[in-house]
């Protein structure tokens, strides 16, 4: 019974609940007044969708027309950029053998351009004519033309703009057919012109797929008025009873002088189908003020508390510290839910923000300790290559093999810790301080590092392998009194890298261990970097998921793991 109260309680606290009530009442209400209405505003609907639907067809035959005045256009530009018609269209007649030869060219060029375009099955007639009488015959329905046929189009009388085409709905100068004819000026001269005649049966033929879904037609502008229709049906019925039937929608096609027209029957419409709108729209008004009414009274309950969080939130912005508010978490409701995630948010961000303040600190800290363990690098330097020199003349190849790797590891460590090198330069390093140790500890342990060329080219931070190696020898194998070995192994896993560094030293327990890690770099330390420190600065680099992994076993064998990401030179980026 418990169970059931808390389960109702939880239900009537719930802010879904409160949100669906809000909405369902005014849409349960919009419902039953919609289903009175439907069946008169469903006419009103299919009009509207035919309406688009008969715009689509529109849009196609309009885009069919720009396709066809686009390779009408094709077809001049490739006449008037042709060498041969720009020449025979300077002569005024075929007077020469070298005339008759440019015009033949002219001509078989013209051919097979036209052959290629997709409107030459509707062209039929097509010359190139100048004011002067040249006339070349490219397709032609009559043997005999002459150039001042071509000129007896009305075309030549109406173009407005010498530069221009145009293109109109009129008769042919060839017969007696009415087609469309295209003029086109070529840039050989303000007198010369591509003159083409497309067949009308285009207009017919782009009108053939809506026979039998919409009543289309395509009307030329002109003064005779010529018009093609969608089907045989639409004629016989808009012959009949005109356009008083439908309702006319047009869109001009200015290139061609026609118009595009679609014709819905008007009986769509009907008084008592405006009068079911009216009531519809009353309704539907009605409904929308109860619906608001209700639902403002709804959400004040809804909106009270989350104006409380956001007016917290907004507390906040122009604060140093974060700072919680308990009673956003007042409630049962997901908005409550909502405030305790949002306080958890806060106390989570002001950790992280503490935290980061911790590991400023110890940067500095770093810095500080490398910067005050700083000497005069060129005298120490110059001291050393004298001593280097000195070693070779004398031919003492230890001495100088020991002073060369003493002056590589103090030139690195001069330039500081923080930077990244490459797995391959880390190597060295290691390399040179080993090449020291053993010069100290002879014939106590041998430093075994294979390594494949695949991983040589990742990054590492700098001197991270150095500490390592030194726990290993002052701490792992010094302490035996007998010969030990140190190995250093790398393999990968997915985008991470690690580095292995064992030694097979006496092992230690986790006290010691742990001993280990707390204690600092005493006076024989190479670099003054600990080992905790290598795990911070590693942490500190890469993120808190990298760092130093351990393994060990008393008297058998201490293993150190440095893990970090897969990064190569120019790829660095943060690390979360």
């Amino acid at each position: 019974m418990k169970k059931k109260k808390n389960l109702f309680r939880q239900i009537k606290h719930s802010f879904q609940v409160k949100v669906l009530i809000s909405i369902l009442f005014p849409v349960i209400i919009i419902c039953i007044v919609s289903n009175l209405v439907i069946s008169g505003v469903l006419g009103f609907q299919l009009l509207k969708k035919k309406e688009a639907i008969e715009k689509e067809y529109i849009s196609v035959i309009e885009a069919y027309m720009e396709d066809a005045q686009k390779n009408l256009n094709i077809l001049a530009l490739l006449a008037d950029n042709n060498s041969s018609v720009q020449w025979v269209m300077k002569r005024a007649y075929m007077d020469s053998v070298e005339t008759k030869k440019y015009a033949l060219d002219a001509q078989e060029s013209l051919q097979d351009s036209l052959n290629a375009n997709p409107m030459s099955g509707y062209v039929k007639n097509l010359f190139l004519v100048n004011s002067s009488g040249m006339l070349i015959s490219v397709v032609s329905q009559q043997s005999a033309v002459r150039s001042e046929q071509i000129f007896l189009s009305p075309l030549f009388e109406e173009r407005e703009d010498s530069r221009t085409a145009v293109s109109r709905v009129t008769d042919s100068v060839i017969g007696a057919d009415r087609i469309l004819a295209y003029v086109y000026p070529l840039d050989a001269g303000q007198d010369a012109f591509m003159y083409i005649e497309v067949d009308t049966k285009y207009f017919k033929e782009l009108l053939e797929p809506y026979q039998d879904s919409a009543n289309v037609l395509i009307r030329s502008l002109g003064s005779n008025g010529d018009i093609w229709y969608s089907s045989q049906k639409f004629e016989a019925e808009y012959l009949r009873y005109g356009e008083k039937r439908y309702i006319a929608d047009s869109v001009p096609f200015v290139p061609f002088d026609i118009e595009i027209s679609t014709m819905l029957e008007r009986n769509i419409y009907t008084a008592d189908n405006l009068l079911v709108l009216y009531v519809f729209l009353a309704a539907a008004a009605t409904v929308i003020c109860v619906g608001f009414t209700v639902s403002r009274m709804i959400s004040r309950r809804i909106t009270g508390p989350l104006r409380q969080v956001s007016n917290h939130i907004g507390a906040m912005i122009d604060q140093d510290h974060l700072f919680t508010d308990e009673t956003i978490e007042m409630g049962e409701d997901e908005i409550a839910e909502i405030g305790r995630a949002f306080n958890r948010l806060v106390r989570h961000i002001n950790d992280l923000i503490f935290r980061q303040k911790v590991m400023y600190e110890q940067k500095q800290r770093l810095e500080m300790n490398a910067l005050q363990a700083q000497i005069n690098p060129h005298f120490l330097y110059n001291t050393l290559d004298s001593i280097r020199w000195m070693a070779i003349i004398q031919n003492a190849h230890n001495i100088e093999g020991t002073v060369m790797s003493l002056e590589n590891l103090l030139r690195n460590m001069a330039k500081g810790t923080g930077d990244k090198i490459t797995l391959r330069e880390e190597l060295s390093l290691a390399q040179d301080y080993v090449n020291l140790q053993q010069v100290r500890y002879m014939e106590i342990f041998d430093y075994i590092c294979k390594i494949p060329d695949e991983y040589m080219d990742y990054t590492i931070v700098k001197m991270t392998m150095q500490p390592v190696i030194e726990n290993a020898i002052f701490h792992g194998i010094e302490p035996t009194g007998t010969y030990g070995e140190i190995r250093v192994a790398v393999c990968s896993e997915g985008e991470d890298l690690f580095i292995s560094i064992e030694d097979n030293g006496i092992g230690m327990d986790e006290a010691e261990l742990r001993d280990i890690l707390k204690k600092k770099p005493g006076k024989n330390s190479m670099s003054g970097i600990g080992i905790s420190n290598v795990n911070e600065r590693l942490k500190m680099t890469y993120g808190s998921k990298y760092g130093l992994i351990y393994e060990a076993k008393k008297g058998c064998f201490t293993r150190v793991i440095i893990h970090i990401p897969k990064e190569r030179k120019g790829e660095e980026g943060a690390n979360v």
